[in-house]
């Protein structure tokens, strides 16, 4: 009589394989980096505080956004409004800086939420390992 052999079956090794390679990439799809987590993070901070602005600008008078390589803030006659325990300014995530043209942007809002220079203007958010992310403030005071 023979002994039994003991092992797995080509069924059950390729099986496994296939279920392996499933979790694998379902799990590194979900995973993204860091930098441009943190870059879509302050990108959606700078879009809520020019927006935020815009709105505040329509009901008061003297609103303005500072945007700093740092750090965005919206101000009411130059002091820092505050809306919640942390207020403004409020920091850009580690590692990530704003660049704009001039640096600091100040941009002042009328009593129809438009920026009263008139301009479009650009602002960059980089972080290390090239990501970036570009956000435009319209003349008319609409953000994307």
């Amino acid at each position: 009589m023979r002994k039994a052999q003991r092992g797995f079956t080509l069924i059950e090794l390729i099986t496994v394989t296939i279920l392996i390679g499933i979790m694998s990439v379902t799990l590194f799809s979900r995973m993204s980096s860091i930098a441009s987590t943190n870059v879509n993070a302050g990108r959606d901070d700078l879009i809520a505080a020019l927006f935020f602005a815009q709105q505040s600008a329509m009901a008061r008078s003297n609103i303005q956004v500072i945007v700093t390589s740092n750090s965005v803030s919206v101000t009411e006659n130059g002091t820092p409004i505050v809306v919640h325990s942390k207020g403004y300014p409020l920091n850009f995530a580690s590692g990530v800086a704003a660049s704009t043209t001039p640096s600091p942007l100040i941009l002042t809002y009328d009593k129809l939420g438009r920026v009263v220079s008139g301009t479009a203007n650009t602002i960059s958010l980089t972080a290390s390992g090239g990501v970036s992310s570009n956000v435009t403030v319209e003349a008319s005071g609409y953000a994307h």
